[in-house]
């Protein structure tokens, strides 16, 4: 944290908006992988099944090479914690402006650099990952919630750059890396850009991939910074420059020639089959705004992208404006609201309430500004008094002993 406070302090001001931080997989915690799991019985009846559950995706079973046992991941939201101790890192670097989500469809973040014209998102590829399993990737969720944020107004016409940590190709014996078929996800969504690193070697792609598309995903791998003088893991660092109006860019990478890691030597480095000390590209431009959606569903597009970068208070004004029009803009207005305590602009919006969930918090927020009459009139609403859902059940009796009295 110190280092990495010091490095931006010294070389950007103190803007850590500017740092993108994203995990990798030696920030997974063995610890709440073997807590959440439980051993598995092998039955000889069993064993096809087994096998076929053991190398579905997204399974919970995990095979230990080293005692050579089978185990199952039991306890679920134990398992989510294995991120935990990057997630308080994470929280504390950016001085509680951002957070880190354990929740694996959330584990993605936007930072939007308009005086660059670049969206850059910070994802994780460290979905179902672990020490027994090595494999890399990206929850679909994550995908798919970055594409939708990025279709917002205010993003509109940003150069899109994806960042990551595992590659996605390696060696035929090894696991440790993600299913290339995530770069075309990422094509698809409009990104430009990817930048990864996990494989210790720096690395130029241009991928196009094979399914008609007409844009590519240009990917650049680091070496390691800090790792040990090794041939599979020399220290080496790239510098990107980007032209964002010719949409060109020049990689150079920097790489420590000596053996003497308090006193390294850093020279340039080709990456071949170029013999230049550094690499010329094009990338693709960003795509273009989709025509054709109303204003209410543009809204709805903003308030969820500033939804996502924690300013509930603008994206609750923004749902406000469209909460009469627009029926799916009211859960999500519900929930800032609630983040925000407005318990005011709650009642005002909700009551009176067309769901249990808003009947719901609208009673506590009656409880809360003291609107005691009010409170009794929504009680005998059908809505609440036909209502079979336990958490309405309890709530209305809760206010209906507390009315009594």
């Amino acid at each position: 944290l110190n280092f990495l406070s010091t490095l931006t302090d010294r070389f950007l001001g103190g803007d850590r908006d500017r740092v993108v931080i994203v995990p990798g997989n030696h920030d997974v915690s063995a610890y709440h992988l073997e807590k959440s799991m439980r051993r598995v019985d092998i039955e000889t009846g069993r064993k096809k099944e087994l096998a076929s559950q053991l190398f579905s995706a997204g399974s919970m079973l995990r095979w230990s090479w080293k005692t050579f046992e089978l185990y199952e991941i039991v306890d679920q939201v134990l398992y989510t914690h294995r991120l935990a101790a990057f997630a308080d890192f994470y929280k504390q670097f950016y001085e509680n402006k951002r957070t880190y989500e354990l929740n694996p469809e959330d584990q993605f973040d936007i930072f939007d650099l308009p005086n660059y014209n670049l969206a850059i998102v910070g994802f994780s590829s460290c979905f179902n990952n672990d020490v027994l399993n090595k494999q890399g990737a990206i929850h679909p969720g994550c995908i798919a919630g970055a594409g939708k944020a990025l279709g917002s107004s205010s993003l509109a016409g940003r150069i899109r750059i994806a960042v990551w940590h595992h590659n996605a190709e390696g060696a035929p014996m090894h696991s440790a890396y993600m299913d290339p078929d995530l770069l075309q996800n990422l094509i698809d969504r409009g990104f430009s850009l990817g930048f990864h690193g996990h494989q210790h070697r720096p690395q130029f792609l241009d991928t196009r991939f094979r399914y008609g598309t007409d844009r590519k995903l240009t990917v650049i791998s680091a070496g390691t910074l800090c790792g040990d003088p090794s041939p599979r893991c020399g220290r080496a660092y790239n510098i990107v420059e980007l032209d964002t109006d010719t949409l060109t860019g020049r990689l150079c990478v920097r790489e420590m020639y000596n053996d003497d890691l308090s006193l390294p030597i850093w020279g340039r480095r080709a990456l071949p089959p170029n013999t230049n000390p550094y690499y010329e590209f094009q990338f693709d431009p960003p795509p273009k705004p989709i025509v054709g959606l109303n204003t209410a569903t543009r809204a709805l597009n903003d308030a969820q992208a500033l939804y996502r970068s924690k300013n509930y208070r603008e994206a609750a004004d923004v749902l406000i404006s469209i909460a009469a029009v627009d029926a799916l803009s009211k859960p999500l207005l519900l929930d800032c609201l609630m983040r925000l305590k407005d318990m005011p602009a709650l009642i005002a919006n909700f009551d009176p309430p067309t769901s249990v969930a808003e009947a719901i918090h609208l009673m506590d927020a009656l409880w809360e500004e003291g609107r005691r009459e009010r409170l009794l009139e929504v009680l005998y609403m059908p809505l609440v008094t036909g209502s079979s859902d336990p958490s309405l059940i309890e709530i209305r009796e809760k206010y209906a002993v507390r009315l009594s009295k």
